[in-house]
Order: structure tokens, then sequence, then C-alpha cells
């Protein structure tokens, strides 16, 4: 049997914005808050904007759109003019958002801090967590940290993976549990020394820079499970196959991680969950 595509990658491009780039992200950022809920079925898996001379901007997105039967048809038989077709309507459909004059999504609207509130993770549940320290030669972009500088040795950074299965996530009156096969699910950390304002440099951390899951295609569902830090698609792309490369423990070890707002590994404590504790899942 024939199988037709399921999703349809789509990217957007909008130039020459007459806004500074400062108020077109903090637009994207509010709209991030939301999971860009105009694009609905389509999901946002990265943005990025760019200033231009004489005060405008630029904004570049990469989605993916879920595809019904009929329209996975279509696709199928006509792919670049269904492709063209559903580029234009989305365009249109962000040109309409940016330019609206009674845009929904104000800047810390009070849907946004409630959506915030109370679909941001609190904690989670990791099954067999363990951790990857490496050194690469880690691509950023110039002032990628705001208050500290990623540390190199021999021109090569520390990173350090902290990788298992995602078996809960808690909110703070609901839970999401997860059924095996569970995802694999990590977090990226990079070893920096802070930067005061004054231009003195502090104390050595390991700096907190998002989330990733095994298989890149299915990194749109972090936003949907609340965690806003997903990697950028420049780093993502640089990060090895083989932190994946963990297996089963022979004694199925589950771990509870509380604080993950911290932004250093010294504040993202986890916790071994035994069988008998209140807080062990069933």
């Amino acid at each position: 049997m024939r199988k037709f595509p399921k999703t349809l990658p789509v990217a957007i491009s909008l130039e020459h914005l007459p806004m500074t780039e400062t108020d077109l992200k903090q637009i994207c950022l509010d709209w991030e808050v939301l999971g860009f809920p105009f694009f609905r079925p389509a999901v946002v898996m990265d943005w990025k904007t760019e200033t231009l001379p004489l005060g405008k901007s630029r904004l570049d997105l990469d989605l993916i759109l879920k595809l019904r039967f009929w329209q996975s048809l279509s696709d199928w038989i006509l792919p670049e003019w269904y492709s063209r077709k559903q580029t234009n309507q989305l365009t249109e459909l962000l040109r309409d958002q940016i330019f609206s004059k009674d845009r929904e999504n104000k800047p810390n609207s009070l849907s946004g801090l409630w959506n915030r509130f109370w679909n941001t993770p609190l904690s989670l549940i990791w099954l067999d967590l363990g951790f990857t320290k490496l050194r690469m030669d880690l691509d950023l972009e110039q002032d990628f940290f705001s208050n500290a500088i990623p540390l190199s040795f021999d021109g090569e950074k520390k990173l350090y993976f902290r990788t298992g299965y995602l078996k809960a996530i808690h909110y703070r009156l609901t839970k999401k549990e997860f059924k095996a096969p569970y995802p694999k699910f990590a977090e990226l950390y990079i070893k920096t020394r802070d930067k005061h304002k004054d231009e003195s440099l502090g104390g050595v951390y390991y700096s907190f820079i998002g989330y990733l899951l095994e298989k890149k295609s299915d990194e749109y569902l972090l936003s949907y499970w609340g965690f806003p830090s997903k990697l950028a698609n420049y780093i993502r792309n640089q990060v090895p196959e083989e932190i994946w490369n963990f297996t089963n423990l022979t004694k199925t070890l589950l771990w509870k991680e509380k604080n993950l707002l911290g932004k250093e590994l010294e504040f993202r404590t986890v916790y071994q969950v035994s069988t008998s504790s209140p807080n062990h899942l069933r």
C-alpha cells in the first residue's frame, strides 16, 4: 500500500517589515508562549529575526503542517502546487497577524501570563537518567549569553548532556504521563564563566542551553509540553547522535527533577524516587 506524506515542511520569510527587530522579536516571543495559535494545526519549529536598514526587520519561520488524508493525497499528486499553496496561505496569515491593529496577543498580555502560569512544567520524572560530558568545537552566535562567556579549551567547548527516558511531566494541577516506548529526552549545558556588568568575571558554571529529543522531527512537541527552551536549529544540527547511545539499566530507576526554571546545573538537582515514596508513579 502506498504511503502518503503525513507532514509538510513550510518555510516563510517576510522582509522589510516596518518595525525594529526588537519590537518584532517581542511579538514573536509572546506568540511563542501561546504556541503560535493562529498557525494551528501547523507547528512552528524555529523562528529567527534579523535587523535591516532604515528601522526595518526580517522574520524567518520553519513550520511543520500535519496533513489529513485528502491533503496528503493532494501533496502526493501535485507536490509543488500544494506546497506553494500552503506556503502562500500561511504567509498571508502571518502578515495579517503582524499588521493587525487589534492583535490579541499583546506583549505580557493577561492571557499569555495565565497560560504560562498553568502550562509551565514544574518537575520531571526521568527513567534511567544518565549524563555525557564531551568537548567539541560548538559554533555559537556572538553574545549568545548576555551575562556569561562560554569557555574554550584548545578551541573546544565543554558540553554536558543529561539523557534518559521521559516518564512524566508535572504541572501545577495536572501531569502528563508517557507510555512505553518512552521518548528519549535530553538537556544540554555548556561550561561558562559569569560576566558582570562592570566587565569583571565571576564563577564557572554549566549553563543551561535547552531541551532536545532523539528525533529532531518530533521536537515541535516540546512547545506543546510547555518547554520554551528548544535548541535553535543551528545548535541542534551540531549535536552528535552518539549522545543517544544509552540502554536500559538492569534495574529501572526513576528520578525526579525539580526547579526546572534554574539556568545553571547546580540549581537543577535530581532526586531518586523510591517505590515506597508518595511521589512514585504507579
